[in-house]
């Protein structure tokens, strides 16, 4: 039986004082045996490269080794030390620098949810649109998506394009919300 991976993103913005919810989610998931894939990004990535066990960790960079193709939201040093710590890293996950930094960004997140049986989310606000963007591509390869609100009561806005609801839920222990989409239904004629 093959390992169960597991998706990890969030807010850029995501407050260092929300770390240790990052950390306790992230370490329970791979203390019950799971892997943990992640971007590259400041804030809820950051957080998480630096709460995983490295032996679990696989880092999607959308820049180089050397940091060239990297943006103010990236997070190199967090990287770096992942990878020095043992962690498996795709440099250059979204494509070669001459994709333009948007579509490498994209693509380093679905390179990160690719085979995955799950998405977690740690958001700052109830509109996080990247995350929420990774969110509904998740939701519609099928797999379960659960957000955690860090610094706001309510849960996010709906993931867009799809129908559902967020529904109150426990992942790893916490409260959290998961994305419930609606069942699908024929017109009647």
């Amino acid at each position: 039986m093959s390992q169960v991976s597991l998706h990890f993103g969030g807010s850029r913005s995501l407050l260092p004082s929300w770390w240790s919810l990052v950390r306790q989610v992230v370490q329970a998931v791979q203390a019950a045996g799971a892997v943990v894939h992640v971007g590259c990004a400041a804030g809820a990535d950051q957080a998480v490269c630096q709460s995983a066990s490295p032996s679990a960790l696989r880092v999607f960079a959308q820049f180089s080794t050397s940091g060239q193709g990297a943006f103010s939201g990236s997070s190199v040093q967090a990287v770096r030390q992942a990878c020095a710590a043992g962690a498996s890293v795709a440099w250059l996950a979204g494509g070669s620098l001459a994709v333009p930094l948007f579509a490498r960004l994209s693509r380093r997140s679905q390179a990160a949810l690719a085979g995955c049986a799950a998405s977690v989310f740690f958001l700052a606000t109830p509109a996080s649109h990247g995350s929420l963007s990774v969110a509904a591509h998740a939701a519609r390869a099928g797999q379960q998506v659960l957000a955690f609100c860090c610094g706001f009561s309510g849960h996010p806005v709906a993931l867009s394009g799809l129908p559902g609801s967020w529904q109150p839920a426990q992942f790893a222990g916490r409260s959290c919300w998961q994305w419930q989409p609606s069942a699908f239904q024929l017109p009647l004629l």
